[in-house]
């Protein structure tokens, strides 16, 4: 990837391999839990960020990265993105004490946390 600089501005116009490996990095995953939290193979994670343009066959993936980019841009009108990483690593309350990072990992997380942070400062 040859720009791997944090851009939360235009996340959602990028290329979909752009938004999965911008995503990843920014909530700290590596690429198998990444695609643990999507219910995808590593490879496939792997693939979309080498075929940059690539979209996913599940309509489900593609809603759960839609989610997470309109998470990650609602932080970035709050937070630079080193902060936005350390966000994701302490407690909330609002998300029952857990871990961004950790909540995500639960089943509908995802949708849930985007549905709390999709109206931030839009």
């Amino acid at each position: 990837m040859k720009n791997t600089a944090f851009n939360l501005e235009n996340l959602s116009e990028l290329p979909f391999g752009c938004q999965v490996n911008t995503l990843r990095k920014l909530f700290g995953f590596n690429k198998t839990e990444f695609a643990e939290i999507l219910g995808v193979n590593t490879k496939t994670i792997q693939r979309w960020e080498d075929e940059l343009n690539e979209t996913p066959s599940s309509s489900g993936n593609r809603q759960a990265i839609d989610t997470l980019v309109t998470i990650a841009e609602s932080l970035g009108d709050l937070f630079e993105p080193d902060m936005i990483k350390v966000w994701v690593e302490r407690p909330n309350p609002a998300l029952q004490g857990e871990r961004p990072k950790d909540f995500v990992k639960k089943p509908g997380g995802i949708f849930l946390m985007g549905h709390l942070l999709g109206n931030l400062g839009r």
